[in-house]
C-alpha cells in the first residue's frame, strides 16, 4: 500500500501561500492506458490497492511531471515510461504519453497552475509546458523553484526508504541534506569566503588590541611630555605666523607672475591663428605620414621575410663559413710565418749591406795599396832592362813554358769550372735548406699556436662540462624540491581544509558571548604582561570524552574560568592590574601555595559508570594541584539512580551526572540541562576549536615559508634553458677541437715531410763540401806543378837577368 499527502512542502508561489495538488491527468503513462484523470484531491487523500494496481506508478507520474530523470523512475529510457501492450508495441515509434499536474497556488490556494511533461517514442527528449505553453527545462525548473519544489533535493515527496535513510544519517550528513533541501548549499562558497574574511577580521582585531595595549603603555609617557607639548604649541603658533607670511609672499609672487603671464598671453594670442593653421597643415601631413608609415610597414614585413630567408641561407652556409674561417686561420698562421721569414731576410739583408759596405771600404783600401804597389813595381820594372838577345830568350822561354804547362793549365781550367759548379750547387742547396728550415720553424710555431688554442678549447670544455654537470645537478635538485614541495604543499592544504571542516562542524564561535570574549582578551593581556600567568582552567585542560562536558562544568563551578598562576605574587599583580584597568574580576589559583585534598583512591574502584571528575580531565603534569583543587573528589556517573546511591547512602559523596544534575553530601540536588550551563560547557569545544585554529595557523605559516611550486618550475625551466645553451657551446667547442686536432695532424705531417727533406739534403751538402775541398786541393797541386815547371825552365834565364824566380821575372816584366 502507498499513501500520498495532497500537499507539497513548498510554500513559495506568487502569493507566498502553500501549494496543493488539485488533479493529476495521465495518458499512456506506464500502466495507465489511454487518458486517465485522478482527482480532485483533498487535504488528505489515501490511495489503497493490491500489488500491481498502479500505486507506485502514480507516485512515479508525480515525480515524472516534476522533472525527475527516467533512470530514477524504474526505467532506463524514456520509451520505457510509455504504455505498451506487448514487446512489438514497445519498440514502435510515434507513440506519445504525457502527465499533467494541476496545482492550487496563491494565498487562498484558488489559482490553478497546469504543469505538463510529454514524451514521444523515437525522441530522446521530453517536452515541458506551463499552462499549455511549451517552455525550456530551465524555465520549467525555475518555476518549480519559485514554488519551493527542488528537483535535485526531491523535497516534494517522501519516497520509499527515505525515512529509514534519514534516520540512519549522522549529524554531518543530516546537515548536508538540510543544506541541500533549503538551498543553502549553493551559498557554501560565499560562506567559506565570508568565514575567511571573518578570520582575517579576527586577526586584525588582535592586532588592534595589541596597538591598544601599546597606546595604554604610552599614556604615561604622554603625561611626561606635557611641557614639551606646550612648547610645541608655541612653536606651532610661530610656525603658523611664518606660514601666513610665506603664504602672503607666495600670493604676491603669484599675482606678479599672473600679470606677467597675462602680458605674454596677450602677445601670444595673435599667433594662435597661425598655430591653428599650422595644426591643420600638420594634420594633413600626419595623414600623409601615416600612409607612408603603412607603406613602410609593408616594406618592413617584406624585409623581415627577406631577412628570414637570408638567415636560413646563412644557416645553410655556416658550415662552409666555419671551414673558410679555419682556412683563414691557417693562412694567417702562414702569413705570420712568412712575415717572420721576411723579417729574418731583412735582417740578413741589413747584415749583407753592412758587409758590402765594409768590403767596399776594404776594396778601396786594397785599390790604394795596389796603386802604390803598381807605382813601386813600375819603379822596379824601370830598373829591369832586357838586352836584345835576352828579350828573344825571354819569349822563347815563355813559349816553352806555355807548351810544357798547356795540358796542366787545361786540366786546371776544367777543375776550376767543376769547383765553381760545386760552389754554385752548394749555395743553391744551402738556400733550399734555409727555406726548408724556415718552413719547419713556421710549422713548429703554428703547431705551438694550435696546441695553445687546443689547450684553451679543452679548458673551456672542462669548464663548461663542470658547469653543465652542476646545472644538471641543480635542475635535478630543483625537480626533487618541486616534487617534495608540491607534496608538502598538498598535505598542508589538505590539513588546512580538514581543520576548516572541523571548525565549521564545531561552530565554536556561536557559543562565545561578548563577556567570554572580553575575559579571553583580559587573560591574553595578563599572559603577555606577567610571565607567571598560565591561562584559564578550561583553556589548559581537555576532556577524555565529549559526554563529560556538562558534568565537569557543573562539578568545577566557578573554577572552570579560574586563571592558573605560578604564585601568589603573580596573582596579586594581576588583581592590581585588573583594578587599575577597571576590568571584570577574575579568580586566580596559585600553583605553589594552593592547598588541596588528596585523592581518595577507593573512589576509583567503585564500579559501574562512576568515575572521578579528576580522572576524566586531561592536563599537563604541572597543573595537577590546580585541577585537583577545582574538581576535588567529586564523582561523575551516567544516570541519576546511580548518582543518588553514591551520594545519599553510606559515606556520601559529591556526585554529578552527565546531564548536569549535582547531588551534594547534604542531600541537595541541583542543576540539570539549562541554557546558561550548557553554553558554558561548550567552552570545552572552544578549546578544541582554539587548538584547531592554532594548528591551522601553524600550517598556514609553514605553507607561506614554502617556495611556490610555480617559482620552482620557473627556476627549473631557466636552468634547462642554460643547460641547452651550454650543450650548444660544448657542441661547437667539440667541433672546434676536432678541427684543431685535424689541423695539428696536418701540420705535424707537413713538418715531418719537411724534416725528411732536410735530412735528405744534409748528405748532399756534406758531399758538396767534400767535393769542393777536393777540387781546391787539386787546383792547388796543379798550380804548384805549373810553378815548378816554370821555375825549372826559366831558372838559367832568371840567373842571367838577375831574377831569383820566374814569378819575380813576371812581375818585373
Amino acid at each position: 500500500m502507498a499513501a500520498a499527502d495532497g500537499h507539497s512542502n513548498g510554500n513559495g508561489g506568487p502569493g507566498g501561500g502553500r501549494v496543493r495538488i488539485h488533479q493529476l491527468e495521465l495518458e499512456n503513462f506506464k500502466s495507465y492506458k489511454g487518458q486517465q484523470t485522478i482527482g480532485p484531491l483533498y487535504d488528505f487523500t489515501a490511495i489503497i490497492g493490491p500489488n500491481g494496481a498502479g500505486k507506485s506508478n502514480l507516485m512515479d507520474a508525480i515525480c515524472f511531471v516534476l522533472g525527475v530523470r527516467s533512470s530514477q523512475l524504474r526505467g532506463s529510457r524514456l520509451r520505457d515510461l510509455v504504455y505498451a501492450l506487448d514487446d512489438s508495441d514497445r519498440e514502435a515509434d510515434g507513440r506519445t504519453a504525457f502527465v499533467r499536474l494541476v496545482l492550487r497556488t496563491g494565498a487562498g490556494a484558488g489559482e490553478l497552475l497546469h504543469l505538463a511533461r510529454t514524451i514521444t517514442v523515437g525522441d530522446s527528449r521530453s517536452e515541458y509546458s506551463i499552462d499549455g505553453c511549451v517552455v525550456s527545462w530551465e524555465e520549467y525548473d525555475a518555476r518549480l523553484r519559485s514554488l519551493g519544489i527542488l528537483v535535485k533535493a526531491r523535497n516534494f515527496l517522501v519516497f520509499q526508504g527515505d525515512v529509514e535513510s534519514i534516520a540512519s544519517k549522522n549529524p554531518k550528513e543530516l546537515t548536508a541534506l538540510l543544506e541541500k533541501i533549503s538551498g543553502s548549499d549553493e551559498l557554501r562558497r560565499e560562506y567559506d569566503e565570508l568565514e575567511e574574511q571573518n578570520s582575517m577580521a579576527a586577526h586584525e582585531a588582535a592586532l588592534i588590541y595589541q596597538e591598544k595595549r601599546t597606546i595604554v603603555m604610552e599614556r604615561k609617557q604622554k603625561k611626561a611630555q606635557k611641557e614639551e607639548a606646550a612648547r610645541h604649541v608655541e612653536l606651532q603658533r610661530r610656525l603658523k605666523m611664518l606660514k601666513t607670511e610665506h603664504a602672503l609672499w607666495q600670493l604676491y609672487t603669484i599675482e606678479r607672475d599672473r600679470e606677467r603671464i597675462e602680458a605674454e598671453l596677450a602677445e601670444i594670442r595673435p599667433s594662435l591663428q597661425q598655430v591653428q593653421g599650422d595644426k591643420e597643415s600638420s594634420g594633413n601631413d600626419l595623414s600623409a605620414k601615416r600612409k607612408e608609415s603603412s607603406e613602410f610597414l609593408s616594406q618592413l614585413k617584406l624585409c623581415e621575410m627577406n631577412l628570414d630567408k637570408r638567415k636560413a641561407e646563412l644557416d645553410k652556409k655556416e658550415p662552409k663559413f666555419l671551414k673558410l674561417k679555419e682556412q683563414i686561420s691557417s693562412l694567417k698562421l702562414k702569413i705570420k710565418s712568412h712575415e717572420k721569414d721576411i723579417e729574418k731576410k731583412e735582417d740578413d739583408k741589413r747584415k749583407h749591406v753592412a758587409e758590402m759596405e765594409r768590403l767596399k771600404s776594404d776594396l778601396a783600401d786594397i785599390k790604394t795599396q795596389v796603386d802604390a804597389l803598381s807605382v813601386q813595381c813600375n819603379d822596379e820594372s824601370g830598373k829591369l832592362r832586357f838586352a836584345e838577345g835576352q828579350l828573344q830568350e825571354y819569349h822563347r822561354v815563355k813559349e816553352v813554358v806555355g807548351t810544357k804547362t798547356a795540358k796542366l793549365r787545361d786540366e786546371k781550367e776544367v777543375i776550376d769550372r767543376q769547383l765553381h759548379a760545386a760552389v754554385e750547387a752548394k749555395m743553391n742547396l744551402e738556400e733550399n735548406m734555409q727555406q726548408l728550415v724556415s718552413r719547419r720553424d713556421g710549422l713548429l710555431s703554428q703547431e705551438c699556436e694550435l696546441r695553445s688554442g687546443l689547450q684553451n678549447v679543452r679548458q673551456l670544455i672542462t669548464k663548461h662540462d663542470g658547469e653543465l654537470a652542476s646545472l644538471r645537478d641543480e635542475r635535478n635538485r630543483i625537480a626533487k624540491e618541486r616534487q617534495s614541495t608540491g607534496s608538502r604543499y598538498q598535505r598542508l592544504r589538505q590539513k588546512i581544509d580538514d581543520a576548516d571542516a572541523q571548525l565549521r562542524e564545531l561552530k565554536a564561535d556561536k557559543h562565545e558571548s561578548e563577556r567570554d570574549i572580553r575575559l579571553k582578551e583580559t587573560v591574553t593581556s595578563l599572559k603577555k604582561l606577567f610571565p607567571g600567568v598560565h591561562g584559564r582552567m578550561h583553556e589548559l585542560c581537555s576532556l577524555s570524552q565529549k559526554k563529560y562536558e556538562l558534568a565537569v562544568t557543573v562539578a568545577m563551578g566557578i573554577f572552570m574560568d579560574a586563571v592558573v598562576v605560578e604564585d601568589e605574587n603573580t596573582g596579586n599583580e594581576c588583581i592590581k592590574y585588573l583594578k587599575e584597568q577597571r576590568l571584570p574580576p577574575q579568580t586566580f589559583i596559585p600553583l605553589q601555595s594552593v592547598r588541596v585534598t588528596p585523592i581518595i583512591e577507593k573512589l576509583r574502584a567503585l564500579g559501574g559508570s562512576a568515575r572521578l571528575v579528576f580522572d576524566v580531565i586531561r592536563f599537563d603534569r604541572y597543573l595537577e594541584k590546580a585541577v585537583l583543587y577545582a574538581a576535588g573528589n567529586a564523582l561523575v556517573c551516567d544516570d541519576i539512580d546511580e548518582a543518588k546511591t553514591l551520594s545519599w547512602s553510606g559515606e556520601g559523596y559529591k556526585v554529578v551526572t552527565v546531564d548536569g544534575i549535582l547531588l551534594s553530601k547534604s542531600g541537595l540536588m541541583t542543576g540539570g540541562t539549562s541554557g546558561g550551563m550548557e553554553a558554558r560547557s561548550h567552552r570545552w569545544i572552544g578549546n578544541k576549536a582554539e587548538d584547531l585554529k592554532k594548528k591551522k595557523s601553524r600550517y598556514e605559516s609553514e605553507m607561506s615559508k614554502l617556495v611556490s611550486p610555480r617559482e620552482l618550475q620557473s627556476r627549473e625551466l631557466a636552468t634547462s634553458e642554460k643547460i641547452i645553451g651550454l650543450e650548444g657551446k660544448l657542441h661547437y667547442l667539440n667541433v672546434q677541437q676536432s678541427k684543431i686536432k685535424e689541423m695539428l695532424l696536418l701540420k705535424a705531417s707537413d713538418r715531418s715531410t719537411t724534416e725528411k727533406e732536410i735530412n735528405l739534403l744534409e748528405p748532399g751538402q756534406k758531399e758538396l763540401e767534400a767535393r769542393i775541398a777536393e777540387k781546391e786541393i787539386e787546383v792547388s797541386n796543379l798550380e804548384k806543378r805549373i810553378n815548378d815547371i816554370e821555375d825549372k825552365v826559366c831558372r838559367n834565364f832568371s840567373v842571367s837577368v838577375g831574377v831569383k824566380t820566374s814569378a819575380s821575372m813576371k812581375k818585373g816584366n
